[in-house]
């Protein structure tokens, strides 16, 4: 007799397939938010630059205001752009779990 009776093994395979889905669940999830962002960040990394090439054309008084409204918005490119990495690095993370959880049912 093994280590665990039939109503043991049947409700850990349960477990297992109900883990195999909520991954699949959150990987769905993951994906959507990751080219819901990857799609933004893109929109945005186009305006830093049109704003460069405007800044560069604006007169001496605004160029002081401007390069430091330049500044922030670099920053901000900088967050968006980490953002954009965080949820890919949490996605493909998601993805081996899923991997290991559905082997783990084999």
């Amino acid at each position: 007799m093994g280590l665990f009776d039939k109503k043991e093994k049947k409700l850990r395979n349960e477990l297992g397939k109900k883990n195999v889905r909520f991954c699949r669940e959150a990987i769905k999830d993951l994906e959507e938010l990751h080219d819901d962002l990857k799609s933004a960040y893109e929109g945005l990394e186009n305006l830093v630059e049109e704003f460069r090439q405007f800044a560069e054309t604006a007169g001496e008084g605004d160029r002081q205001k401007m390069d430091g409204f330049s500044d922030k918005l670099q920053k901000f490119d900088k967050l968006a752009r980490n953002a954009v990495r965080d949820v890919r690095d949490v996605l493909r993370n998601q993805k081996k779990r899923l991997k290991e959880a559905s082997g783990d049912l084999s």
